[in-house]
Formats: C-alpha cells, structure tokens, sequence
C-alpha cells in the first residue's frame, strides 16, 4: 500500500470513526429524551381528557340542581297537592303557577322552556323562549337527556339538554318539572385544540353530540359504528384510552370517559402528529445537525438538543397553564353547583348536606342544634312595584344581614325564592335558639333603600330543635316549615318553635 493508499485509508477509517461516534452518541442522548417527552405529551393529553370530562360532568350536575330548586318551591308544591286533591281547579292552578314559575325561569341562563306536569304525567303549564315552538304533546323523560325535537316552523331544534325533576309535597309525589336548556354553557369545553374532536355519545352510542365545524353550532347525529365500537373497546370506570387509524388513513389517539350517575361519554380524539409532531420534528432536526457537526461528538450534540428542551420545557408549560385553567374553571362550575348564583350563599342541595351532617354530629355528641325557616315578609308587594332587579338587590343585602348577625360556626343559606335556613351550631340550651331567631327578625326589619323610598320588609321565623323537635333531615324541614307557617299565621314578623 502506497503512502497515498494509507493516508486515504487513516482518512477513511477516521472518518467513518467519527461518523458512527456521532450516531453513537446522538442515539444514547435522544432515545430517553424521546421516551420521554412521548410519555409527558401522551399523559397531558390524557389530563386534558380528564379536565374535559369533570366539566362536562359538573355542568351537568348544575343543571341537574337547577331544576330540583325550580321544583322544590313549596307553596307552588302545595297548591298542586291541592289540585291532585281535588280541592282547587286546574284554571286556578295555572293562574296561580305561570307568574311564580316565570319568575323562576327570569334567573336560569340558557333556559328554552319549563314544562310542569301533575303526578299523572299531564302537562299543566310551559313557559319559555321556546315553549310554543315545542310539540303539543311531550315525552316526561326523568333521566337527563339530550334531545331534538320538532318545530312548529317544520325545523328541528338544536340539541337541547334535558332535566326533571319532581315536586314533592308532604312526602308525595304531586308533579314533575321539565327543564330544557341550550348546550350554550357547554361550547368552550367544546373547542379543542387543531386536528381534534370532542364529541358526547350515549351510553347506547346510538347519538353524537358534536359541533359543526361550518356552522359552530351543536349538532346531534347517529352515532355510527364510532372508533371504540369498531375495535370492540369497552369503557371501565375510570375510562380508557388506544390508538386508532381513522378511515382516510389519519392516526390518532383517543380517549374515552364515562360521566358518572350520566348515560353518556365523552370521547376525544386528536391526530398523533398533533400530539407529538412537533416535538418529533424538533428532535429529528437536531439529531441531524449532531451528525453533520458529528466531529464535535459529545458536545455538539448537547448543544443542538437544547432548543429541543426549551420547545419541551415551553410545551409543557403550556400544558401545564391549559390544565390549571381547565381545573380552575371546573372548580369555578363545582362552586355554582353548590352555590347559589344571586346570593353566593349555600344552595339548596348544600344545605340539605350540613344538615344531614349536623344531625350526624348531634348525634354521635349527645347535642342539640336548631334548624331556623325564614321566609321574608312583604317581599312579593317590592317585587311587584320595584321590578325583580329591585328584588334580586334586596336579597342580596338580605343574605349578607344574615350572614352577619348568626355565630361564625352556624350556616346559613338559601332554600329558594325568598327563603332562607340557618343551620346553628351545638346549643348550650334552647333559650340561645330564641336569641338568634330575634336578632334574624332585627335585621331583616331594618328599611331598605330602593329608589329614594324607605321600603320594609321583615321575616317570620320557624325554628325545629333536634332532637327535641324531630330526629331525620326531613323531619327537621318539616318541623320548621310548619313552625314558619305559624308565625305568618300570628301576624308575621315573629318567631314560632316546632
């Protein structure tokens, strides 16, 4: 071998060295990152799913409980017994219900029509935006649903979610409400991100819910054989997640979870490029600058990959912000589940929860506390001559007065309309139950101020003493309604114990 041979041959040989040094190291330095960042983008993925479905679900649960506490105004509860009964005609009724039942509905957003039905399943009264449109003769469905439904003007209507709820009156069953709301509150949870789709299906999958791309209005279609039919996967508990190749040959990843107490799922599904395109793309990139600058080995490749980890670091970040703002507005939506939107005070099915919890507690202590009805006297005749804004203001300020005038470990929250309990602590006696229903009366007597005028208002108060009174959550509320009742009865204004 001539000098030229060999020196083309070193060359060669280290050339081929330093090449394969390079795969080599790139190799070993992107195959965990690789690894890696697929596994965090996949679990993000995952996350968002999850954030997506717990939305879903306590948007759900809220509308669930708006239409229990249309149902469960009492006096409207009792005049339908009174009717079931016999003893009132349905004009009455109706003539009774209709403005009461549109007041309720003036504060439900979203809301296209409420149907009440008595116990036999006749409709009695609709209001609403859309309620003349509506079918003369409609199906009482009492799971919550999501429904179409033909159109006076020959249309069908959008997705409409479906709730009832029934009315109860001294432990009977005297009629249902049907709620239908638009899918409006649902549309941000609808827009996902490029190349994807979040969609609703029935637990049956026999109906989709989805937006229209063209239109971004809801639509409900068949559902077809979806992707988890076709691959024979079955939802768990706790849902699941697979890969898929849609029929045009596109790749995804999908996920599928189920709503709990809900016959319906979410599935979302988004292009694998969507999910780790970039980040391949970016990983490829480098690792070919880390060959072609191959001679630098080691270091070159450290420094071509950090433009790698930046991208990372910022795709993670941005997941990370997308799933914090997802779980802020979920506990936003979980707040005005058991909240109660004019006031900010506990709702109705927050406040059946503390007392279930406080009979617990009594119970287990040997104690006594006492469950306080209020319901505000004259707060018809200002709705009347002021208008409901005036109305809405007066509970507020009336709800804030309560707040401050109980002990700090009582509880206090709205049960609906213009009424309102106070939960209190343990009780050394009973006499302290006196003490805290009067300084109720105090504050709610003190005038308001509405447009100039001087205007008062004033409360009667029931109060059940457990375990003196009744023993049971229900027992408790009847106790204190009836106790409220008579109070009005003497003259208003006052307090009467159960």
């Amino acid at each position: 071998m001539d000098i030229t041979e060999h020196k083309r041959h070193i060359i060669i040989t280290a050339v081929v060295a330093v090449v394969l040094t390079g795969i080599l190291v790139a190799t070993i330095v992107a195959t965990p990152l690789i690894n890696q960042i697929h596994s965090r983008a996949e679990l993000s993925a995952a996350n968002f799913a999850d954030a997506e479905a717990a939305s879903i679900w306590a948007a759900f649960d809220q509308h669930r409980n708006l239409a229990a506490q249309t149902a469960s105004r009492s006096e409207l509860a009792r005049r339908l017994a009174q009717y079931r009964n016999g003893e009132i005609t349905r004009t009455v009724l109706v003539n009774f219900t209709r403005p009461r039942l549109a007041d309720a509905a003036e504060g439900l957003t979203n809301l296209q029509a409420i149907l009440r039905f008595d116990a036999d399943g006749s409709e009695l009264i609709r209001i609403g935006p859309m309620a003349d449109r509506l079918p003369a003769r409609l199906l009482l469905r009492e799971q919550l649903d999501i429904v179409t439904y033909p159109l006076d003007s020959g249309v069908t209507s959008p997705p409409l979610l479906q709730v009832a709820s029934p009315i109860t009156s001294e432990h009977q069953v005297v009629g249902f409400d049907l709620l239908l709301f638009s899918l409006n509150s649902l549309q941000s949870l609808f827009e996902g991100p490029d190349n994807s789709q979040i969609c609703l299906l029935d637990s049956d999958r026999t109906k989709r819910i989805t937006i229209d791309q063209t239109t971004g209005q809801f639509v409900m279609t068949a559902a077809d054989p979806c992707l988890a039919d076709q691959l024979k996967v079955q939802t768990s508990e706790d849902g699941v997640s697979f890969r898929a190749t849609l029929e045009n040959g596109t790749r995804v990843m999908s996920f599928l979870r189920p709503l709990p107490g809900y016959d319906w799922e979410v599935h979302v599904w988004a292009e694998t490029n969507e999910i780790f395109g970039s980040v391949i793309r970016d990983i490829v990139f480098s690792v070919m600058v880390t060959l072609a600058l191959s001679l630098l080995a080691g270091l070159l490749v450290w420094r071509s990959l950090r433009p790698v980890l930046r991208r990372m670091a910022q795709q993670a970040s941005e997941l990370a912000r997308s799933n914090r703002e997802l779980q802020l507005a979920q506990r936003q939506i979980r707040r005005q589940a058991d909240h109660d939107l004019l006031t900010g005070l506990p709702n109705r099915a927050a406040l059946l929860n503390s007392l279930s919890q406080a009979v617990d507690r009594a119970k287990g202590e040997n104690s006594r506390f006492a469950l306080m009805f209020v319901d505000l006297d004259h707060f018809k005749p200002v709705n009347d001559r002021y208008g409901h804004q005036a109305g809405d203001e007066l509970l507020k300020v009336i709800a804030k007065r309560l707040g401050g005038c109980i002990r700090e470990e009582d509880v206090v929250g709205r049960h609906g309309g213009d009424e309102f309990l106070v939960i209190t602590a343990p009780l050394a006696n009973t006499d302290d139950a006196e003490v805290i229903a009067q300084k109720i009366i105090a504050v709610t007597a003190k005038p308001f101020r509405i447009e100039d005028d001087a205007v008062q208002v004033g409360a009667s108060v029931g109060v059940a003493i457990y375990p003196d009174s009744a023993a049971t959550v229900t027992e408790l509320l009847q106790a204190s309604d009836a106790a409220m009742y008579r109070a009005k009865a003497s003259g208003r204004g006052g307090v009467s114990f159960a």
